[in-house]
């Protein structure tokens, strides 16, 4: 395989004859086409004589020359006007059927015949030239166009690949196979090039050459303002032979897809910068956020082993047993902390698994209430769930969890004398649970905001107690299960009414 700079390789094949792309014939058809259209015109003079009584026939003869030179080009256009002189000479030229002119301005007319009807197939041939030329930057213009359109809303570098096979094979016939680096990319119906073909290749990158191999591999860089990106290869069918105006074609849309491979990949680098970057400003806003709700417990833990250390043997049992309660206490509140950021970091990474399982409603709410009940005892509930309310196939442990988050928040912010209700209903095919608190309530423009990371709000989750996880995580752990979580305000406009709703499945029998 050789190569050169800038150029095609000398093994580059000819112009087709039969260019499609330019809308011209076989020359051997085109001349043909010349002996044909003269003996027509011969035949429709003779009949336009005698029939119709024309008498200057150098029209018909003239119109034959202009059909032939609108459909080839100047050999044949130059031989029907020949053949039509000689005919219009031979048969229609007093004496007839000889080529002696008797009178002098027979000589004049078949002359200026002659001159009038090469000026015409010239100019009927350039235009008609020019018209195929049109025709043919039109169909590369759409084909770029198309390609641009398409490019521009390919996601990667495997979407753009695609696009560009599917473009090239529609305006070249050919395949696509592009190398970035070390990575080889085409589409699933393209073989390839074989190993020793790639070999040969090495190093083209650096050349900014192209190249053409004889098993029909056209090779050109991907090129891109700070060096190549890689090489796209065009595998070209045995049939299909370019010309230069058509690789000249292939080289810009190649020009477009390199600009194409180079957006995707300023695009992935800017993702992962964003990524970088929000993982950075979540790790302080976690950090900012937990540091105090964590160091609270630590320190009311470490001031009651202090105190029981010190002076445990002076106390007596009330206040020994105090002081336990409020390690236990805060253990219990650090634990809880703790288990909100680990399945916020689970939630984030996408690691959550679903172990689903069949479990009555009612039993979820009672388990949530009765680990609430634990570190807030004198919370009252009010729990209504419908009789005829069936199991739900669902992770127990996360929709368990997801529903204290919600009892917990509702608890929290609802007056000591009025208790939290919890009503739990089926609706079609979706189960409602629905939380509701005699609170404060939440502004209308803070509330669809409650279920983000660190959002504060003074009243309901985000408030000073609290590291603001709780209705962020049964948000994502509910959203897992295919529901959604929503705050709805309460009826004469105090506290808050948080309702799960998740997809219901009837049991089996």
């Amino acid at each position: 395989m050789r190569s050169r700079h800038n150029g095609l390789s000398p093994m580059e094949p000819p112009m087709h004859p039969n260019d499609e792309s330019t809308g011209t014939v076989n020359p051997a058809a085109g001349y043909l086409l010349a002996v044909v259209g003269s003996l027509l015109a011969v035949f429709v003079a003779a009949a336009a004589e005698r029939w119709v009584g024309l008498d200057d026939l150098s029209l018909v003869f003239m119109l034959a020359v202009l059909v032939v030179a609108a459909r080839t080009h100047t050999g044949p256009a130059v031989l029907t006007a020949l053949l039509c002189f000689l005919a219009y000479n031979f048969f229609f030229i007093e004496p007839r059927y000889t080529f002696y002119i008797s009178a002098s301005q027979g000589v004049a007319t078949v002359a200026l015949f002659l001159a009038a009807a090469l000026l015409a197939g010239r100019l009927a041939s350039r235009l008609a030239m020019q018209v195929q030329a049109l025709r043919a930057a039109n169909r590369d213009a759409l084909a770029r166009q198309q390609l641009g359109q398409r490019l521009a809303v390919a996601a990667d570098e495997d979407e753009v690949v695609k696009v560009a096979n599917d473009i090239f094979r529609q305006s070249l016939d050919a395949h696509v196979w592009v190398r970035l680096g070390e990575r080889g990319l085409h589409a699933a119906d393209v073989q390839p090039p074989a190993l020793p073909v790639l070999r040969q290749i090495e190093g083209l990158t650096q050349r900014h050459a192209e190249t053409i191999e004889e098993h029909g591999w056209w090779f050109l860089p991907l090129q891109a303002p700070r060096g190549a990106l890689g090489v796209i290869g065009l595998k070209l069918p045995g049939h299909v032979q370019l010309d230069e105006r058509r690789r000249q074609l292939a080289r810009d849309m190649v020009n477009d897809v390199a600009q194409a491979l180079l957006r995707t990949r300023l695009v992935a680098d800017l993702q992962s910068e964003r990524v970088a970057n929000e993982t950075e400003r979540l790790r302080s806003a976690l950090l900012s956020s937990v540091s105090h709700d964590l160091r609270t417990p630590l320190a009311a833990i470490i001031g009651a082993a202090g105190s029981l250390d010190s002076y445990g043997q002076s106390m007596n049992d009330d206040d020994r047993h105090a002081l336990l309660d409020t390690v236990r206490s805060e253990g219990e509140r650090l634990d809880r902390y703790i288990q909100n950021l680990l399945d916020m970091t689970r939630l984030g990474h996408g690691s959550l698994a679903l172990n689903r399982d069949w479990i009555g409603v009612d039993e979820l709410i009672g388990s949530a209430v009765g680990r609430l009940h634990r570190y807030q005892p004198g919370t009252r509930f009010a729990v209504s769930v419908d009789h005829d309310l069936g199991p739900i196939w669902v992770h127990p442990a996360l929709v368990e969890q997801a529903l204290f988050n919600v009892i917990e928040n509702a608890a929290k912010f609802s007056p000591p004398d009025e208790v939290v209700a919890i009503a739990a209903w089926r609706e079609n095919d979706k189960l409602h649970i629905e939380v509701r608190d005699r609170g404060p309530g939440i502004p209308e423009e803070e509330r669809r905001h409650i279920f983000d990371m660190f959002y504060s709000v003074e009243r309901g989750d985000r408030g000073r107690h609290g590291t603001g996880l709780g209705l962020a995580i049964c948000r994502g752990m509910i959203g897992a299960h295919g529901g959604e979580v929503e705050a709805l305000p309460g009826p004469d406009g105090r506290g808050t009414h948080l309702r799960i709703t998740l997809p219901f499945k009837a049991p089996p029998q």
